[in-house]
């Protein structure tokens, strides 16, 4: 059995931007060995993210925009985004820029095939493929996923389809991305289109859904024609690209467990976020600090909550129960929480960032009754499975 220093279980966002912070801290020369099921080589999907400032990943940012654009069922928004940029970045661009710095990785090894098991042991972490058997000190797992057998916790999926379209005619602003258009069919779910303009003729649509069971795929290509015919004087366009995905929205902790040698990150670690499935600026945030305390301690930082980590916590499993249980139109809660916030504290809200107060009045622009119904039953439920 062979032993290294480090394990990297899974070679997508997650694993490979563990990579990245790796290669610029004291643990690149710690032997790595990363396993994915199969190399990164296409464009598969895109991250879009808040933030305030430059970035690591500033050199691979596809598109940004200073505007974005809000539809309701009746009432819509241009909202400044302030201090912050949204910034978008492909998922081709991000696995080349990754595997570059894996290239200044003395001792790594990248093995493409697929994980069959991975186990704590007294000696280390143990991941199987096959026949062979591989361990180390530390093995950071990103492909376990969320269990969703638990009583008490609540699971809803965002799931998507979308097109990257060239169109005849010029139809997309080109700095001013659609964030979220209710303008469709809810059908009883959260329901709405997403659209980040490249140019004036090349963007990407995408249908997403808030639900517990994923569509049929025909569903998703009949809402996306019906879409681009109803809102987009397109002239006629071409399907280049598409991507498509599955994000667990959970209440549910990770079955981290005491572990000593195996470590969740990612969506497996409880990086998304429940109540939206943003993951890409929270994952970064953790890695940073695990990579740092792991190169400072020789352990890995786990996730710290505190008060103020589950107040959000909290607010992220109220909304869920409200979406789960339909107590309100997600659209119009969605709505009221772009229309009728700063844009400055609502971006600030979305990034985990605000103040008790700024939390507060975010609060206060949702209606009551169904979100205080809702943390009476998420209250009443955890303390019936606690005793």
């Amino acid at each position: 059995m062979k032993r290294y220093d480090i394990i990297i279980a899974g070679g997508g966002m997650a694993g490979l931007s563990l990579c990245y912070y790796i290669s610029r801290s004291s643990l690149r020369t710690k032997s790595i060995l990363l396993i994915d099921r199969e190399p990164k080589n296409r464009n598969d999907r895109t991250w879009c993210f808040w933030e305030s400032g430059a970035g690591p990943f500033e050199s691979i940012i596809f598109r940004s925009w200073q505007t974005i654009a809000f539809y309701g069922k009746t009432l819509s928004s241009l909202l400044p985004t302030a201090q912050y940029t949204y910034k978008m970045v492909r998922g081709i661009d991000f696995y080349t820029f990754a595997y570059k710095q894996l290239t200044g990785l003395p001792n790594i090894e990248i093995k493409n095939a697929i994980i069959e098991s991975i186990e704590e042991t007294e000696a280390g972490g143990i991941v199987r493929i096959g026949q062979e058997a591989y361990i180390a000190n530390h093995v950071f797992d990103s492909i376990s996923g969320l269990p969703k057998n638990r009583p008490g916790n609540q699971h809803l999926l965002q799931h998507f389809k979308g097109w990257v379209i060239t169109t005849e005619r010029d139809c997309f602003d080109a700095n001013c991305p659609r964030i979220m258009d209710f303008r469709v069919s809810q059908h009883n779910d959260c329901r709405f289109f997403y659209l980040l303009p490249f140019d004036k003729r090349t963007a990407l649509v995408e249908y997403t859904v808030f639900s517990q069971q994923v569509l049929q795929e025909q569903d998703y290509a009949t809402a996306l024609r019906t879409y681009i015919a109803d809102f987009l004087d397109t002239g006629g366009y071409q399907i280049q690209e598409t991507e498509s995905g599955v994000i667990p929205m959970s209440d549910e902790m990770p079955a981290s467990g005491p572990f000593e040698h195996v470590i969740r990150i990612g969506t497996s670690g409880g990086y998304t976020k429940p109540s939206t499935g943003y993951t890409f600026q929270r994952t970064q945030q953790y890695l940073r600090e695990l990579v740092m305390t792991l190169a400072q301690t020789g352990k890995p930082a786990r996730q710290k909550t505190g008060v103020r980590g589950w107040i959000k916590r909290a607010l992220d499993v109220v909304f869920l129960n409200v979406l789960i249980h339909d107590r309100h139109s997600a659209a119009d809660i969605f709505t009221r929480l772009f229309t009728r916030n700063d844009p400055t504290i609502l971006f600030r809200f979305m990034n985990e960032e605000t103040t008790f107060t700024e939390d507060l009045q975010v609060i206060n622009s949702m209606p009551k009754i169904p979100f205080v119904l809702a943390a009476v039953d998420s209250a009443l439920t955890k303390l019936r499975y606690m005793f």
